[in-house]
C-alpha cells in the first residue's frame, strides 16, 4: 500500500483499498449526476479514469475533509463508506483533481497542465479559473438554485455557491454564451478547447485577458482575507486605517476586473446580433434575449452599464424601424 511523506504529514492512514466493484460504483454515480444536469456531457473519458483509480478507506484527522486526493501517491483517500454511497461535492471535487493530475507518464507528479491551469516552471497561470470551473460544474450538479449575492460590492444572481460566488457567476455568464461542452472537456482532459472557443468568440488573446483577470481577482480576494484577519487584532488606529485603505483598493480592483470581463462578454455577444436585425419582429426577439441575458449581469452600485449599452443600441434601431 502506497505511503509517502505527504500522507505522514497529514496523518492519513490507509486502511484498505476499495474493491473494483466499489470504485465502479463511484464512477457510475459521478457520471450519472453530471449527465442528469449537463446535456452535452460525454462521461466515457471520466468513467475510464475513475474506474482505474486507486481509492482507499483511511483514517483521516477530523480537521480535514472526508475525501482527499494526494498527488504523490496518485490516490484518493476516503474517511468512510458514506462518501461512496452518497457522492457529495467534496468527493466530486477531489475526483476532478485526480483526473487532471492523472496523465500518462506523469503518475505521482504535477503535470504541465491541469485543466485550465498551466505550470511554466515556477510560474502558474489559470489556477483561479480552473478552480472556479470545477466549482461551477459541481455547484450546478448539486444545486441548480440561483441566488442573489453581494460580494465585494458586486450585486449578481448566480448559482448557489459559497466558495467563489462572483467568479462562478461570471463564468456562468460565459457558459450562457458558449455552453459547457468545451469547458468540461478542458477541465477533464487538460485541453485548450475552452480557450479556443473563447478566442473564437471574443478574439485573439481574449482568453489570456480572461484567465489573468480571474487570477488577479482571486489573488486580491486572498489578500483581503488576510488583511481582515490582521484588522481583527490590530489596535493601532493609524495601522487600522492603512489596512482598511488596502482593502478598499483591492475591492475596487476586483470590481474593475469583473466589470471589464463582463463588458467584453456582452459586447462581443450582442454586437453581431444588433448588426443583423433587419425588422421590427427581429428587434422584438432581440429585446427578449437582452432581458434573458440581463439576469446574469452583475453591477456595482446603481449604474448598470449593460442597460446603458443595450438601450443606446435599441434606440438606434427603434429610430431605424419607425
Amino acid at each position: 500500500m502506497s505511503t509517502s511523506r505527504e500522507l505522514k504529514r497529514y496523518n492519513i492512514e490507509p486502511i484498505r483499498a476499495l474493491t473494483s466493484e466499489e470504485v465502479e460504483q463511484v464512477a457510475v454515480e459521478v457520471i450519472k449526476k453530471i449527465e442528469a444536469i449537463i446535456v452535452d456531457f460525454d462521461g466515457n473519458y471520466m468513467y475510464e479514469h475513475i474506474v482505474n483509480s486507486k481509492m482507499y478507506f483511511a483514517r483521516i484527522p477530523e480537521k480535514y475533509t472526508n475525501v482527499n486526493y494526494i498527488v504523490s501517491t496518485n490516490s484518493i483517500y476516503i474517511r468512510d463508506e458514506k462518501s461512496i454511497k452518497n457522492i457529495d461535492e467534496i468527493m466530486m471535487h477531489e475526483i476532478f483533481h485526480y483526473i487532471q493530475c492523472n496523465q500518462e507518464n506523469n503518475i505521482g507528479a504535477m503535470p504541465n497542465q491541469m485543466g485550465l491551469c498551466k505550470l511554466h516552471g515556477y510560474k502558474i497561470t489559470g489556477l483561479a479559473i480552473n478552480e472556479v470551473a470545477i466549482q461551477l460544474i459541481i455547484s450546478i450538479v448539486f444545486n441548480t438554485k440561483q441566488e442573489h449575492t453581494n460580494y465585494f460590492g458586486i450585486d449578481i444572481e448566480g448559482i448557489q455557491n459559497k466558495s467563489f460566488p462572483i467568479l462562478c457567476a461570471l463564468l456562468q455568464q460565459i457558459t450562457y454564451v458558449l455552453g459547457y461542452k468545451e469547458l468540461l472537456k478542458s477541465i477533464l482532459e487538460n485541453t485548450d478547447d475552452f480557450k479556443e472557443a473563447f478566442e473564437e468568440f471574443a478574439g485573439k488573446k481574449s482568453y489570456d485577458f480572461l484567465r489573468n483577470s480571474f487570477d488577479k481577482m482571486m489573488n486580491a480576494r486572498d489578500k483581503i482575507a488576510e488583511d481582515r484577519r490582521i484588522l481583527k487584532v490590530e489596535k493601532n488606529k493609524k495601522n487600522r486605517k492603512l489596512i482598511e485603505k488596502k482593502i478598499e483598493i483591492r475591492t475596487k480592483e476586483i470590481q474593475n476586473h469583473f466589470l471589464a470581463v463582463q463588458k467584453l462578454c456582452y459586447t462581443e455577444y450582442f454586437r453581431p446580433k444588433f448588426k443583423n436585425v433587419k425588422s421590427k419582429e427581429e428587434l422584438k426577439s432581440l429585446k427578449e434575449e437582452i432581458a434573458k441575458y440581463h439576469k446574469h449581469i452583475g453591477k456595482v452600485g446603481e449604474k448598470d452599464e449593460f442597460v446603458i449599452y443595450t438601450q443606446r443600441k435599441i434606440q438606434k434601431l427603434n429610430n431605424k424601424f419607425k
